[in-house]
């Protein structure tokens, strides 16, 4: 690799613990380097993956890639800073977002059986069949680039893929998390919004016939109903994220083929603007978002480089970004509906 992973420990370890702008500075410069190689590694194994999907007659819902947000690598190293910034597997992340539950299940067991080309897989999480108690649920691979140059060879690569709902629920979890300012994926913030993502999960587990969170195992669907209409009555969660609406400003010529889109969310006047890159302008792309991050205020704004097939995907891949909970809303009402219809509340 250009860099090491010694290397890369040590700058993280800096970039959190610097006292002097000059030395943060340079630990930002050479983290953001680092992080921008991940690109073709990530390009490459979406590239081997779509064939495999084609191959196998699997047609996914969407099919997304990104690099991490800066402020999320130093949220996960505080959390966690005896991982090292060298071992974190999701700098580059490719999702992969299927229909069904045997869609998914099938793809698993063929990722799983069937090597990729140049990707060695060191390590599988199943937070499917075992769901985090956070309510998350998704399957990630772990991977490591193989090729014959130094400056990628060795990167981690982590690809996702989770079914649609369960797609619906962590984006939902990050819009909810955006518009809180706290890290409500990683199990930070308030626990009223904390427990009520963990029933809906929970009641999402029922529908797809799939297992609960061992936390909330024990409760029955219609006990969860219940719960779920009760928290969102009184903290009205479906109506705050039914308010939040942005306007949307794109940058983009429809003649021209584009592979990469920044998007930057400011929050305090509810706007969003992507920028479009075309295949070969990676690297300007990265250089802007490393622009763009610079400049971030906590809480203010935030933004984030992304890739998709065309621009129309952007929603479907990363609705948090736009504010956009319509779906997820949609089956909370349905969830207290039919908590009335079934006269649930009465029991």
């Amino acid at each position: 690799m250009k860099y090491s992973r010694k290397e890369i420990d040590k700058t993280g370890k800096i970039m959190l613990t610097a006292t002097e702008q000059e030395t943060f500075k340079q630990a930002i410069e050479k983290i953001n380097d680092w992080r921008s190689l991940h690109l073709i590694p990530l390009d490459m194994l979406q590239q081997k993956i779509v064939a495999f999907l084609d191959f196998n007659n699997i047609r996914p819902f969407l099919i997304s890639r990104r690099l991490k947000r800066l402020t999320s690598i130093q949220y996960k190293l505080d959390l966690n800073p005896e991982m090292g910034l060298g071992g974190m597997q999701d700098i580059g992340g490719l999702r992969i977002v299927i229909n069904t539950v045997e869609e998914l299940l099938r793809l698993q067991a063929l990722l799983r059986s069937l090597p990729i080309a140049d990707f060695e897989c060191r390590r599988i999480y199943d937070y499917v069949n075992e769901p985090k108690d956070s309510g998350y649920r998704s399957i990630h691979f772990a991977y490591i680039y193989h090729c014959e140059n130094k400056d990628y060879d060795g990167l981690r690569i982590e690809l996702q893929i989770r079914t649609r709902l369960q797609h619906l629920w962590a984006t939902a979890v990050e819009t909810a998390g955006l518009y809180t300012n706290t890290s409500l994926k990683s199990s930070q913030g308030k626990n009223e919004w904390l427990d009520f993502f963990k029933v809906v999960s929970a009641l999402f587990c029922y529908k797809e016939q799939l297992p609960v969170a061992r936390n909330l195992s024990k409760m029955t669907m219609k006990a969860l109903m219940v719960e779920c209409y009760a928290r969102n009555k009184r903290y009205r969660y479906s109506d705050i994220l039914k308010a939040l609406n942005v306007s949307v400003h794109e940058t983009e010529d429809k003649t021209q083929e584009y592979s990469y889109y920044l998007i930057f969310i400011n929050f305090e006047n509810t706007t969003v603007n992507v920028t479009s890159f075309k295949r070969n302008e990676e690297k300007l792309a990265s250089e802007k978002y490393t622009e763009i991050e610079s400049k971030l205020q906590d809480g203010k704004n935030a933004a984030v480089l992304v890739s998709v097939s065309k621009v129309d995907e952007l929603r479907k891949a990363y609705p948090s970004y736009f504010l956009d909970t319509k779906e997820f809303t949609g089956n909370i009402d349905k969830i207290c509906k039919n908590c009335l219809d079934w006269n649930l509340l009465s029991n």
